[in-house]
């Protein structure tokens, strides 16, 4: 993992510094905690109060027409050797799945992984740069997420988040019925959220992760939000390839907004607020 914004990220919490170093950088308990040092007037915060009513309901979809789609993109564009997806997943894999986070995911999340297990090349992503993850990943993914809840002392709000929409989605740092989808490799995600405030819907797709105080809700499933990038796709808002010397992580952008993350793009297509507060 590397460090999207490191003036931010260093920390000091009851006169230790917490270190939890992984492979490939710095674990999202870590970071949360290294913001302190940085911004004193940043402290444990309270649980937010949570708006009254309830959240649409998940949505029912068949989502083999945009995969038809997507396929055909793919196939047009990125080239195998180097954007090369999985097998699909079995049965056996995506109930496995299940019982690790403990829900019964949607018939069109199903539908996505029997389509394909993800990818394994973290440098290069089918959704523009960003990999997909398989099962055994987004397993571990969403186990880290847990024992950095754990760390917290089950405290989901230990830094100051916000949602947007407002009241759509959890401001939280970390939900465990956040499930992921795509990892930027600096614990930065795309997810499912099955725990959305009021405002938003079951199952909508968001943006969260350890650089993402406000998290934002892409779609509202898992349908809308691959129709939304078929067509963005389709519509030739696509960069490949870097220019000689330049020196980036991800080869497959966004034309417009020309950024090279793409989540700084979607928040910039859906005009929705940065990512820190």
């Amino acid at each position: 993992m590397d460090e999207h914004d490191p003036t931010r990220r260093k920390l000091l919490i009851g006169g230790s510094i917490l270190g939890v170093i992984a492979a490939g950088g710095l674990l999202p308990t870590a970071c949360a905690i290294m913001r302190f040092n940085r911004n004193p007037e940043l402290s444990m915060t309270e649980s937010p109060a949570r708006p009254s009513g309830e959240p649409r309901p998940l949505l029912e979809e068949d989502i083999a027409p945009v995969l038809a789609r997507l396929d055909a993109w793919y196939a047009a564009h990125l080239p195998p050797e180097k954007y090369a997806f999985n097998p699909p997943a079995t049965d056996a894999q995506i109930d496995a799945f299940e019982q690790v986070v403990g829900i019964a995911m949607p018939r069109s999340w199903r539908q996505f992984y029997k389509w394909h297990d993800g990818e394994n090349d973290d440098r290069r992503g089918h959704i523009y740069g960003l990999p997909i993850l398989p099962l055994e990943q987004a397993a571990r993914d969403w186990q880290q997420w847990q024992k950095t809840l754990a760390e917290f002392g089950g405290n989901r709000y230990p830094v100051p988040g916000a949602g947007w929409p407002e009241g759509a989605v959890d401001p939280a740092y970390v939900n465990p019925k956040w499930i992921p989808l795509t990892n930027d490799g600096s614990s930065g995600n795309i997810g499912l959220d099955f725990d959305p405030w009021p405002g938003g819907r079951v199952g909508q797709v968001i943006l969260f992760g350890r650089d993402e105080d406000v998290k934002v809700v892409l779609a509202e499933s898992l349908g809308c939000f691959l129709e939304w990038i078929a067509g963005l796709l389709e519509g030739g808002n696509f960069r490949l390839g870097v220019a000689p010397g330049e020196q980036v992580l991800r080869e497959f952008r966004l034309k417009d907004p020309p950024v090279d993350h793409f989540h700084e793009g979607a928040r910039m297509l859906l005009g929705a607020p940065g990512q820190f507060i």
